[in-house]
C-alpha cells in the first residue's frame, strides 16, 4: 500500500553527479526539474564523505519525499544507511535490473523508464522475451576491461546460479506487488538533439549502438543466471550478418570499428547519413532512446519492435527476426527493406512533430504525476497498459 503521495515539484531529487554532468538526457532532465521548481541534490559519489555528510544533514532536516535517480549501484549502497530508518523515498530506475533489491522493495514508488520492468514485476512477462543469450560471453565485440572481466566471471555466475536463483525466489515470495506504486516515465527527447538529416544517404545500413549488453542482476525479479550474459545478442547477430554483405552490394557502417565511443554530434550525423539503423531493446525488450533518436532524424529502423511501448514504432521499423539472422539468409531481406525504405522514412518524418510533443520532458513529468495521482498513462505512449487489464 502506497503511504506517501508523490509530488514532482515538492520532492527532493537526489541525483548522481557523475551521470548528471556527463549524460545528455540526465543533464537536460536536471534542468527541466529545476524549471519545474524541484529541489536538486547532486550526490558526488560513494567515496565522497563530504557529500555523504551534507546529504545526511539535509535528509534529517526535512521530511520531504526523496526521489533517487541516475545513481550507480555503488552510490545507492552508500546511501542506504541514510535511508534505512528514514524511508520516505522513491526510485527512478533506468536499467531497473541492476538496482539493489532493498531499494526496489522499500521505495514508495518505483518509476520505470522501461515498461518491461512493470510487466515483469506484475508477473505478466518473463525477464527475457526475445530469446536466450549464449551460455558463455564472447567479449570480442568490445575489448575492454569490463567485458573481459565479465567473460572471465561468467562461469562462476553459472556455478552460483542455482543458489542465487533460489535466494531471489525467497525474496520475491515475501513481496506484495501493488500496481499503484509502479509508474512509467519514458525517456524525453529535445528537438535540438535530433535535427532532420538532409542530403543523400552514404550508408544503406548502420549500427550506431552497442552489441554487447552485460550487467549484474541485483533485483530479485531479474534472474541472477543472466548476469554477465550478452543481452544484446540479437543486435550482434543482425549486425554481423549485414556486415558479411558489405560492398556486396550494401554500404554499411559499424561503430564497433571506431574502437571509441562516438561523440553525440558524430553519432547523430551517422544516423542521418543512413537509410536504416539497426535497433532493438535487446533480448529483454528494454526501451532505449535510440528508437526516438533514429525516428526523429528521419531514419527508419531495421530490427525488432517492442511489446508494450511506442505504438508509433511499427510505422518506422522494418521487422526482422534478429536471432535467425545469418549471412546466408539475410540478403533478400535487406533488398526488401531497401524497397520499403522511402515509405518508412516518410513515416518517420510524419511522426517527428508528434513525437517531440509526446516526449517533451515537461509533458512526461505531467504523465508521471498523473499516474502518482491514480490516473492511467495517457494515450499515445503504450501499446497496452497492463495495469488496466484484468489478469
Amino acid at each position: 500500500m502506497v503511504k506517501v503521495p508523490l509530488s514532482i515539484q515538492h520532492s527532493l531529487w537526489v541525483r548522481g553527479d557523475i551521470i548528471c554532468r556527463g549524460q545528455r538526457n540526465a543533464i537536460s532532465e536536471t534542468q527541466g526539474l529545476r524549471e519545474r521548481g524541484a529541489k536538486i541534490f547532486l550526490f558526488k559519489g560513494a567515496n565522497d564523505q563530504e557529500s555523504l555528510k551534507e546529504l545526511k544533514e539535509l535528509l534529517w532536516r526535512t521530511d520531504e519525499h526523496v526521489v533517487l535517480s541516475w545513481l550507480h549501484p555503488a552510490e545507492l549502497k552508500a546511501l542506504q544507511p541514510l535511508l534505512k530508518d528514514r524511508k520516505n523515498f522513491s526510485l527512478l530506475a533506468d536499467d531497473w535490473y541492476i538496482h539493489p533489491y532493498w531499494y526496489m522493495r522499500e521505495a514508495e514508488y518505483l518509476i520505470f523508464r522501461k515498461y518491461d520492468g512493470i510487466a515483469v514485476r506484475m508477473g505478466r512477462a518473463p525477464f527475457l522475451t526475445g530469446g536466450r543469450p549464449p551460455v558463455l560471453l564472447d567479449p570480442r565485440a568490445d575489448i575492454s576491461w569490463y567485458p573481459l572481466l565479465a567473460a572471465a566471471l561468467r562461469p562462476a555466475v553459472l556455478a552460483a546460479a542455482p543458489l542465487m536463483d533460489a535466494w531471489q525466489w525467497w525474496q520475491r515470495r515475501g513481496e506484495e506487488i501493488d500496481p499503484a506504486r509502479l509508474l512509467y516515465f519514458p525517456f524525453a527527447i529535445e528537438p535540438g538533439n535530433v535535427p532532420v538529416g538532409t542530403g543523400e544517404a552514404q550508408y544503406d545500413f548502420s549500427n550506431t549502438g552497442g552489441t554487447l549488453g552485460v550487467w549484474v542482476m541485483r533485483d530479485a525479479y531479474a534472474p541472477f543466471h543472466h548476469s554477465f550474459a550478452n543481452l544484446y545478442r540479437d543486435r550482434e547477430l543482425l549486425t554481423d550478418a549485414i556486415a558479411k554483405w558489405e560492398n556486396r552490394p550494401f554500404r554499411f557502417y559499424d561503430c564497433r570499428r571506431e574502437k571509441r565511443l562516438l561523440p553525440y554530434a558524430e553519432y547523430t550525423r551517422k544516423n542521418q547519413q543512413s537509410r536504416y539503423c539497426i535497433a532493438s531493446g535487446g533480448l529483454h525488450d528494454a526501451t532505449v532512446p535510440k528508437y526516438m533518436e533514429y525516428a526523429c532524424v528521419g531514419t527508419p529502423m531495421i530490427g525488432r519492435s517492442l511489446p508494450y511501448e511506442y505504438p508509433w514504432l511499427d510505422d518506422c521499423l522494418f521487422p526482422v527476426d534478429m536471432l535467425a539472422a545469418s549471412p546466408r539468409t539475410i540478403k533478400p531481406i535487406l533488398e526488401q527493406a531497401l524497397d520499403c525504405q522511402p515509405k518508412l522514412r516518410q513515416n518517420c518524418l510524419n511522426w517527428r512533430e508528434r513525437l517531440l510533443k509526446l516526449y517533451d520532458l515537461q509533458t512526461l513529468l505531467d504523465v508521471v504525476q498523473e499516474q502518482a495521482d491514480g490516473k492511467p498513462v495517457r494515450p499515445g505512449y503504450l501499446k497496452k497498459d497492463l495495469k488496466l487489464e484484468k489478469h
